[in-house]
């Protein structure tokens, strides 16, 4: 059986390649990656059983499942470390500011917004919600969207995180919290952060109350259907 593994660099070149085609026979394969038929038939038919690959008689291609990783599988191919989107939310109710203290890094030990990574197919308002909701335990309503910022960390001269910040505004149900895995939540009044009274706040989260909290933009958010290779607008 151990003759039939393939290598990660193996895999890898059988997914880089169905990335780039979007459906491809036995023979291609075998031709494009150098990898033996009899090893590659007993890969191929793993991935399909874990759902990665599916094939007709026309040949092989990516389920819709693996086509969503492709974005994140182009960085590693060409080994480049991609600008991360985060959506933040200022959360308020009255005069006061939910923030969250910071356990793992970056900004480790700092208080700033709440917020996350997008899920595939979520809105920017689903998103920002939920992440609400799974960092402080408390429903929040969509105000809306207050603008976009592009922020880089740096240290020794080398910048080592690039965010796209989406920033929101949200309004909290109530001020029951509950600290999480990702940090402990604390009620804070909106005039000290914005003043700088409360120490540990991430600067640019500052600056971004400052900058950002009165102001408005919008934002779009289109749905593509593609069918036989044809995208149209929905």
């Amino acid at each position: 059986m151990e003759e039939f593994i393939l290598s990660n660099k193996e895999r890898m070149s059988i997914f880089k390649l169905l990335c780039e085609n979007k459906n491809l026979n036995f023979n291609s394969i075998v031709k494009s990656t150098g990898i033996r038929s009899n090893k590659l038939s007993y890969q191929l038919n793993l991935m399909k059983e874990k759902g990665f690959l599916r094939s007709d008689d026309t040949g092989y291609s990516l389920t819709i499942e693996s086509q969503r990783l492709i974005p994140y599988f182009s960085q590693i191919f060409k080994k480049e470390v991609g600008v991360l989107p985060v959506i933040l939310g200022i959360v308020r109710r009255g005069d006061k500011l939910l923030l969250i203290q910071r356990r793992k890094m970056p900004y480790k030990g700092y208080w700033g917004f709440l917020g996350g990574k997008q899920i595939s197919g979520e809105t920017i308002p689903e998103t920002i919600k939920r992440e609400v909701f799974e960092e402080a335990r408390v429903k929040a309503k969509f105000i809306g969207y207050n603008g976009v910022v592009y922020e880089r960390l740096r240290e020794d001269s080398r910048f080592k995180h690039s965010f796209l910040f989406i920033i929101t505004s949200l309004e909290a149900e109530s001020f029951d919290i509950e600290s999480r895995e990702e940090g402990k939540v604390c009620w804070f009044n909106y005039k000290d952060v914005v003043d700088n009274k409360i120490p540990m706040v991430i600067p640019s989260d500052i600056k971004l109350l400052k900058d950002y909290s009165d102001k408005s933009i919008d934002v779009e958010h289109f749905i593509l259907e593609e069918t036989d290779g044809v995208l149209t607008m929905k």
